[in-house]
C-alpha cells in the first residue's frame, strides 16, 4: 500500500481502512499505524425483503419495496416481510490506517467507516450505513465528525 497522500475535494487527507489480518499487517509493515476496532452490527442499520414465488414455474422474485408486492394470482408470498442487517465483513475487526506523519488536530476524510452510523433513512423503515465521513486526529484516536442533522438523508417513497 502506498502512502495515504491523495486528497478529497475538500483537500482532506484520506484515511484508508484495512479489513483483514493480512491487509492490516501489510499496512503496518509499510509504516502505517493500524488503529483497530471491533466490527459491531448496529440494530439500527436494517433493510427488508419478502420473496414471492410463481405457483407454476417456481421462479422467485425478491422485493424490498412495500409498493412492489405482486398481486397476480400466479404468485404467492413464500417469505413474509423480514428485516435484516444487510452487510457482511471478512473479519470481526478492522483498522483505520493512520499515516506516520499525521498531525494532532488534522482534519481527515475516513473513506470506509468501521462503525455503523446511519447515512440514509427511508420512510419504509430501512436505514442505510454511512460509508465515509470527516474525522479529526487527536493524537490517539480518530474523532468521527458525524452529525445526524448533516450526515443523514431521509428518503420518502
Amino acid at each position: 500500500m502506498k502512502a495515504n497522500d491523495h486528497k478529497t475535494p475538500e483537500k482532506l487527507r484520506v484515511i484508508k481502512t484495512a479489513r483483514t489480518e493480512d491487509a492490516i499487517n501489510k499496512a503496518a509493515k509499510d509504516g502505517f499505524r493500524p488503529l483497530l476496532r471491533v466490527v459491531k452490527a448496529s440494530a439500527k442499520i436494517r433493510s427488508k425483503f419478502c420473496v414471492w414465488q410463481n405457483r407454476f414455474t417456481g421462479k422467485i422474485r425478491v422485493i424490498g419495496d412495500f409498493r412492489g408486492s405482486l398481486l397476480d394470482t400466479e404468485w404467492e408470498m413464500v417469505i413474509d416481510w423480514t428485516r435484516y442487517y444487510p452487510h457482511s465483513f471478512p473479519e470481526p475487526f478492522a483498522a483505520y490506517l493512520i499515516p506516520p506523519d499525521i498531525q494532532i488536530g488534522e482534519h481527515v476524510f475516513v473513506e470506509d467507516l468501521i462503525e455503523d452510523f446511519i447515512g440514509m433513512s427511508w420512510n419504509q423503515g430501512d436505514n442505510y450505513r454511512l460509508e465515509s465521513c470527516a474525522a479529526i486526529w487527536d493524537g490517539n484516536d480518530l474523532k468521527i465528525q458525524y452529525e445526524k442533522s448533516k450526515s443523514r438523508q431521509f428518503v420518502v417513497g
